[in-house]
């Protein structure tokens, strides 16, 4: 078990097309001493504000998420880079089959039945204490929605209230996010007009919900490979790859 897990864009040769789907990542096991860390910020991973497990003999253990070739650079700097396995498997293949074999919570966010449809459904279940709000379109045009929840909802104008924004899934892969998010959603309006701190509070206050923000990232890391995906999909330099 590790106690942080790093990230890092992949190089502009190893990034995918919008048509092939491969994204070239894999979660690796790092072994290093606190000096050797400058080797993976090299390779472009962040290590700050990440904890470490204490791996022995003055190093440390994590997790990386990067390209086989910023795997090999490395390995050529000092460092002990394994592939992590997960009951045999590689973690990317291990991801993979359950994304085949389905979820029991996890949905994607434009699936039929999935969370933009159930913030629509939500909106309309509550239409004293909720507001359907889109904050913008993503670069492959989906609507980017949140729910707003207070008292006459549609009527207030939005800020009016002090308000708290609870947001999930800015970095695609972080699935949980959502869950958190729309749970909590949920536990406020089911609860409104039952539990006295829950209707005071939604009387008073602006609470906004918004599970996915980036919604084509997220519905991206349940497509083939691309569990691992953590960014949007803009193509930033303009050359037909998502960097």
């Amino acid at each position: 078990m590790t106690a942080g897990l790093l990230t890092a864009s992949p190089p502009a040769s190893t990034a995918p097309s919008r048509d092939d789907g491969g994204t070239g990542l894999e979660v690796y096991v790092v072994e290093a001493s606190p000096g050797e860390l400058e080797a993976l910020e090299g390779v472009g991973v962040d290590t700050h504000h990440v904890a470490h497990q204490d791996a022995g003999q003055g190093k440390v253990r994590l997790d990386a998420v990067i390209t086989e070739a910023q795997a090999a650079q490395l390995r050529k700097d000092g460092l002990d880079v394994k592939v992590k396995r997960v009951n045999g498997r590689k973690a990317s293949e291990a991801a993979r089959l359950q994304n085949r074999a389905g979820y029991e919570a996890y949905r994607s966010y434009s699936e039929d039945g999935g969370i933009e449809d159930e913030l629509r459904e939500t909106a309309a279940a509550y239409p004293e204490i909720a507001k359907l709000v889109t904050l913008g379109q993503t670069v492959n045009g989906q609507d980017i929605l949140a729910l707003k929840v207070t008292k006459n909802a549609k009527v207030l104008k939005d800020g009016k209230r002090p308000s708290v924004l609870y947001g999930g899934a800015q970095h695609a892969r972080e699935w949980i996010t959502p869950e958190m998010v729309r749970r909590l959603m949920h536990h406020y309006l089911d609860n409104y007009g039952s539990d006295p701190e829950i209707t005071g509070l939604v009387d008073t206050t602006e609470l906004w919900f918004l599970p996915v923000s980036n919604p084509d990232g997220y519905d991206f890391t349940f497509t083939d490979d691309n569990r691992l995906w953590r960014k949007n999909l803009r193509d930033n330099n303009g050359d037909g790859t998502i960097t």
